[in-house]
């Protein structure tokens, strides 16, 4: 009985040693397009986009992606569904080749990415959008320079500019429930709403408000994170309104976050830089990334974390239960 004892003492401690020593691993993707966005519709169907129209698509899990026959050069910045078939993309073409042509404009799905058909925004000029964004009752809104600031019609098709106290680059938005949300950009810019969107006041922040922020992330209804330029990050307890300064421990301008429990988050950003929390942002930890590469996004689908970035940049995290097997399999590509 003893030896049985000491055998599960011994690989309790090799399991705990795994978790502890879980790592992000950086995969195998076969091309150096810059990746600006993750995103799962589900456990198993995932999107990844990227510059130069590169559109990839998993159907189990991440383990495989294809990438879609290419239907546009444009730089492809954000994608998301609504439901299993209607999907949004926010394209940016060209800087060089977009003449007097609008700088943004979105894609629309209604087959479940097959096809891809184009949607411009209402007098949009030359002002670039940055994001959109939707609440769980399908309420569309995207921004962007100059406080640009459309609503989603009746028609769920077209998109009309609407007038906003707003005047900054605008950059991130979330919500935390059907009603309160955040919007994120330079100087300091965090605004909130209580009421879905069709209002949206200025946020109180105690610390450096001169930050860009990049990225904002509720977890739960009224627990908020936003992150930006120098290695700040703010958090929010009250939905949005007051925003208190946390100690990073890093400097490198940080691009996203996400939270997958109330206390447990990471963020990411430049020169490859990866941090961690435990305990809801009181202390962050950098937990090293070994690459030097601008990371754009972090999410989570299930128990496995994903990071993308610039030059092809892929990395997986499976709290020491999958990463740290020699088995685990990479990620590849595939053409369709």
């Amino acid at each position: 009985m003893k030896t049985i004892s000491r055998i599960f003492i011994v690989l309790a401690l090799l399991c705990g040693f795994q978790t502890v020593n879980a790592e992000w691993v950086k995969r195998n993707t076969n091309t150096f397009a810059w990746f600006k966005d993750i995103y799962f519709q589900n456990p198993t169907k995932g999107w990844m986009t990227g510059t130069d129209g590169v559109l990839l698509s998993t159907e189990d899990g991440g383990m495989t992606w294809v990438q879609a026959k290419k239907f546009t050069s444009d730089n492809l910045l954000q994608i998301y569904f609504t439901t299993e078939n209607t999907g949004w993309m926010l394209c940016e073409r060209s800087v060089l080749g977009r003449n007097d042509q609008a700088m943004s404009y979105l894609r629309r799905t209604t087959n479940g990415g097959k096809t891809w058909d184009r949607i411009d925004f209402q007098d949009i000029g030359r002002q670039r959008v940055t994001h959109f964004l939707f609440n769980s009752d399908g309420v569309g809104i995207a921004f962007g320079e100059g406080g640009a600031f459309y609503k989603l019609q009746e028609d769920a098709l077209s998109w009309a500019r609407t007038q906003t106290p707003m005047h900054y680059l605008l950059l991130d938005g979330a919500y935390g429930t059907d009603k309160v949300g955040a919007i994120v950009g330079t100087g300091g810019t965090i605004m909130f709403t209580e009421d879905s969107g069709f209002t949206w006041e200025k946020a109180s922040l105690i610390g450096d408000s001169d930050t860009r922020f990049n990225s904002v992330f509720f977890a739960g209804q009224k627990g908020a994170w936003a992150v930006g330029s120098k290695g700040r990050i703010f958090r929010s307890n009250g939905g949005g309104r007051l925003w208190r300064q946390q100690e990073s421990g890093v400097t490198a301008n940080l691009t996203d976050v996400y939270f997958t429990s109330p206390t447990s988050g990471w963020a990411v950003g430049e020169n490859g830089v990866i941090i961690r929390t435990r305990d809801g942002g009181t202390t962050w930890s950098d937990v090293g990334s070994k690459t030097t590469h601008r990371l754009e996004k972090v999410i989570f689908n299930g128990s496995r974390g994903w990071v993308v970035g610039f030059g092809g940049t892929v990395m997986t995290y499976d709290d020491g239960t999958g990463n740290s097997d020699p088995g685990a399999k990479p990620v590849l590509m595939k053409r369709s």
